[in-house]
């Protein structure tokens, strides 16, 4: 669901004075480009200590109006907590949200949030985990966090429609956030195990036995919101 707000402000016309005035609105437009859960399920929870994980994310600017700007407004990840652990969680556990400007995260400075949890302003459902590839626990906690974007990137807007955002961990591999099945393409998945190895992009990573399935990478569980903006005489869509 889309939301449409409107701020309107005054043009003064004229080189000595206003004899009259034109009241011109500034349109923004508040909208989801990218929900995990209309691509993908959830399959398991995750945390990497020290480390990253992002997803290449797409944003369609035809319908933008001449001169509009657009950039991400908030990023909702999917914060997951073993149910045998929900009463004593830590009440001092960090995760960072980056946005990357561009199709790759090497070499450039991403916009970044960091937040500490706070379990008693979430809205937590329980979830029963089938066959988890790294959960050691079936039965979890889990709760979308809204990290707010909208003081972070300028209101002038983001340049490529190609983009990229992800979860940061520092330290330790707490929190756990969920992650999609194994239906995800790898060459959309960047992945920063620790400052030596760098950024890799998951389709070009080896396992053990060779090169992994380029089509078979589980994403973090994430929704990307974005926010256009642009002047206009009516804000009537």
């Amino acid at each position: 669901m889309s939301v449409s707000r409107i701020l309107p402000f005054i043009l003064c016309v004229g080189l000595l004075g206003c004899a009259e005035d034109s009241l011109t609105f500034v349109c923004i437009n508040e909208d989801a480009t990218f929900d995990i859960e209309e691509v993908s399920t959830l399959e398991d929870t995750m945390g990497l200590a020290n480390g990253h994980d992002a997803v290449v994310i797409d944003y369609d600017d035809g319908n933008l109006p001449p001169g509009g700007s657009w950039r991400v407004s908030s990023v909702d990840v999917l914060l997951m907590i073993p149910a045998s652990q929900f009463d004593y969680y830590p009440t001092n556990i960090r995760l960072g949200i980056e946005v990357f400007d561009g199709s790759s995260p090497t070499n450039t400075v991403p916009w970044y949030v960091e937040q500490t949890i706070d379990t008693s302003t979430l809205q937590w459902t329980t979830v029963n985990l089938s066959s988890p590839d790294r959960a050691l626990e079936l039965t979890q906690f889990q709760a979308w966090w809204t990290f707010d974007f909208s003081e972070t990137i300028p209101e002038t807007g983001m340049q490529s429609t190609t983009f990229v955002v992800g979860a940061a961990w520092s330290q330790s591999s707490l929190p756990t956030i969920g992650y999609s099945n194994f239906n995800r393409p790898c060459n959309r998945n960047w992945t920063k195990y620790d400052d030596l190895t760098g950024w890799v992009l998951n389709s070009e990573r080896e396992d053990p036995f060779g090169l992994i399935d380029p089509a078979s990478c589980n994403w973090p569980m994430l929704r990307v919101n974005v926010e256009e903006r642009h002047e206009a005489d009516s804000c009537a869509r």
